[in-house]
């Protein structure tokens, strides 16, 4: 990929849609759960935060980001690693709030558990989202691969894509777009709509054709800003939603921040009802899986808490 070829970020508060970049994977060891480290914040919504190693050196602190088909780094792990930042025309990243050209490292190896990249083009940001943070991994990019995320016991797995039976999980059938995202058809009360899983976003938002779909909304609601790889702030309503339906999964009781960000034109999904499900939601569950490969989402339910997800069933067409 050129320096000046285009690349869509999205971040929602914490949320990202990376470059693609090619990259070799290998399986060098058999998979092994990864401790979550550095949680930035207690509670359901707190970021999924593991190891990672860069060309032999650390450990550093890097986002799982299951919304993202690749990775970013901050100038402070640049500045550690002695890396060269490139800005000859530099990267055109289009973030959740607009368009920016940010500079760009070029990572000769990084590994997480049992995964090996090479050769990785990185655009490096400054923004408010990376604070804590010395880089996000865009899991929807790191090959033919399984994200297990077991939120009881603060673990992440990143394992080959396997038919291994999961009995207790709901399972959920979703497409994956030519970017490697999960896009689970959905409803929110009878409206039908399109939903991305994103762990790497603390809050979970609807666009404005959802709102207007969904006339039983308040007219107005509270006001919430939202940041992105780029400088700008945007801002969106805050709502609570009606019950969201994800095959088997009932979502209830969940505050929805509305807002036509332009990540949801970057999508195809700004014409169209679409939700962007953040950690408030999979964060108050047991365990979530993403099978990348087979576009499949598997989620393990938990006690009831303020945002519930049940197991119930709902017809999607």
């Amino acid at each position: 990929m050129s320096a000046r070829s285009r690349i869509c970020y999205a971040v929602v508060s914490w949320v990202l849609l990376g470059l693609s970049a090619a990259a070799r994977v290998a399986q060098v060891s058999p998979s092994a759960p990864l401790p979550f480290v550095a949680p930035a914040r207690p509670g359901p919504a707190e970021r999924i935060v593991v190891a990672v190693r860069i060309d032999g050196a650390g450990p550093f602190h890097f986002l799982v980001d299951t919304g993202a088909d690749s990775s970013m780094v901050s100038p402070e792990l640049v500045r550690e690693l002695g890396l060269t930042a490139h800005r000859d025309g530099g990267e055109r990243v289009q973030g959740t709030t607009g368009i920016e050209r940010l500079p760009w490292v070029l990572i000769r190896r990084l590994r997480v558990g049992s995964i090996i990249k090479h050769d990785l083009r990185m655009p490096v940001s400054d923004s408010p989202v990376m604070i804590g943070l010395d880089g996000i991994l865009g899991m929807a990019g790191f090959g033919p691969v399984r994200v297990v995320v077991d939120f009881r016991r603060r673990e992440v797995t990143i394992e080959r894509s396997s038919r291994r039976i999961l009995g207790s999980f709901l399972k959920i059938s979703a497409r994956r777009t030519i970017g490697g995202l999960l896009v689970i058809p959905a409803r929110v009360a009878d409206v039908p709509v399109e939903a991305v899983i994103d762990t790497g976003s603390a809050d979970t938002f609807g666009n404005g054709a959802l709102r207007k779909a969904l006339l039983n909304q308040p007219k107005s609601a509270a006001l919430a800003a939202v940041y992105g790889v780029t400088r700008q702030v945007a801002s969106g309503g805050v709502a609570r939603a009606p019950p969201i339906y994800l095959g088997p999964a009932a979502i209830r009781n969940l505050a929805v921040v509305y807002s036509d960000i332009p990540i949801f034109r970057v999508w195809h999904l700004r014409r169209r009802p679409a939700l962007l499900i953040g950690m408030n939601v999979l964060g108050t569950a047991r365990a979530l899986i993403l099978d990348y490969p087979r576009a499949r989402v598997y989620l393990l339910t938990a006690p009831p808490s303020s945002v519930r997800i049940t197991h119930e069933f709902f017809p999607i067409p």
